[in-house]
């Protein structure tokens, strides 16, 4: 069986190895354009070390983490909690996005009708010609009910009621 021809890293040489690891590992992901995340495994492996042997040097870690703004993996309950927060804050954001636009478009939407209405015709030309021939052909109006008087020549004759 042949010997593994590295050594094993002690002490100083390995929490320096540790550190460099976590920091080489926390640039892959910012260059991925991915939020680093420390994960034990995966820097035992490249140490090369075991988690435990991690976990004796947990301070060291913990250090580099914080000068990283980095957290840890986390495999409990807390992950999914820490997780959902996380996409509701995310979700919250655009949501503010979405509203800001939509008002945004909702002003832009309001100054275009406004436009429209300040150079646009007086809808009585449209609509007047059309109900004066309907209150001629009807014989009435078909608005109030009344007698067309539209038809009509204008008189100078007042009609004189009997009774008062």
């Amino acid at each position: 069986m042949p010997k593994d021809s590295r050594r094993q890293l002690r002490s100083a040489a390995l929490e320096k190895r540790i550190a460099t690891v976590i920091r080489e590992r926390a640039d892959t992901a910012k260059k991925a354009g991915k939020t680093f995340v420390y994960n034990a495994t995966k820097v035992a492996e490249q140490v090369p070390t075991t988690r435990k042997t991690l976990r004796s040097h947990d301070d060291l870690v913990e250090r580099v983490l914080a000068d990283l703004d980095a957290r840890r993996r986390m495999v409990d309950g807390n992950a999914t909690v820490e997780h959902l927060q996380d996409k509701i804050a995310r979700l919250s954001d655009q949501l503010e996005e979405s509203e800001r636009t939509i008002l945004a478009l909702r002003s832009h939407h309001a100054d275009i009708y406004e436009r429209l209405y300040a150079n646009s015709i007086d809808g009585a030309h449209l609509i007047r010609p059309i109900i004066e021939s309907e209150i001629r052909d009807a014989g009435y109006c078909t608005l109030c009910g009344g007698e067309n008087t539209s038809s009509r020549q204008p008189s100078n004759v007042v009609s004189l009621k009997e009774g008062k």
